[in-house]
């Protein structure tokens, strides 16, 4: 742990308890653990959770319930904009006006949807002081550990709750809590973002009923897959399933 960052930590918590927080909820380790440090100092962030367009995605769906129960909470779900955009440029699609019929369904230009621009409608929304909550560690990287050694663990109206930690931090907050991380852990070290080349046969195998779901929008999908071939897990992605992979939930039908 940084000492200097968790120094900044313990001075500026405190100023969160008269304001609304907002925490961006991935469901990945950083994220999980920046709820589980904030639950510590009783402060009750609002959970979002930007979902890839497949709303209810199984194995997304299965973390979400068991996490909600877990916790007494509630995720706010929101799709993002990957799932918008991948149907746009007709990604995976027979090729047969896919594009067309998308954009006249969707009814709008994609071009100007930012996450930023999801925050400031929250923010006008909700009204007040609102604080963004993003799981950024000092060891992320050499912009990150810049970012936050100038800045401590809040810039603007963004905090970090787990700068000061290392990747043994988050395992220990994760033990202490008895909190699990979902299934993706287990097959590619981080949580699902988007089908990729390199994580769509781990789906397939051993997430069937997502899969299925994903090849209902995207039936091209497969081809992908042949890819992986080339594009293996990279060396960060096995190092993460060392580090989070027993963390991880066992497969992905889980009755809770």
């Amino acid at each position: 742990m940084n000492e200097q960052l968790e120094k900044d930590f313990l001075s500026k918590i405190d100023s969160l308890r008269d304001k609304t927080n907002v925490l961006h909820f991935s469901t990945g380790a950083d994220a999980v653990a920046s709820y589980l440090r904030l639950r510590e100092f009783d402060i009750k962030p609002i959970l979002c959770y930007h979902y890839f367009g497949i709303k209810d995605l199984f194995m997304v769906k299965n973390y979400i319930d068991w996490f909600e129960k877990k916790f007494n909470e509630n995720v706010y779900q929101y799709p993002s904009t990957l799932f918008s955009e991948m149907f746009d440029r007709a990604l995976f699609q027979y090729p047969i006006k896919a594009r067309e019929r998308f954009r006249n369904r969707i009814g709008y230009n994609l071009a100007g949807h930012t996450k930023e621009k999801f925050d400031k409608f929250l923010q006008d929304t909700i009204g007040g002081d609102v604080v963004f909550h993003f799981g950024l560690k000092y060891t992320d990287g050499l912009h990150r550990y810049r970012h936050l050694m100038q800045h401590g663990c809040s810039f603007g109206n963004k905090f970090y709750p787990v700068a000061p930690f290392q990747v043994k931090d988050i395992q220990a907050i994760l033990e202490k809590n008895d909190c699990l991380l979902p299934i993706d852990y287990r097959l590619y070290g981080m949580s699902f973002e988007s089908p990729r080349a390199w994580n769509i046969n781990l789906i397939k195998e051993h997430c069937p009923e997502t899969y299925r779901q994903i090849c209902d929008m995207f039936p091209l999908i497969g081809a992908e897959g042949l890819r992986d071939k080339y594009t293996k897990l990279s060396k960060h992605h096995k190092q993460r399933i060392t580090q989070y992979g027993n963390y991880a939930m066992p497969k992905e039908g889980l009755t809770w």
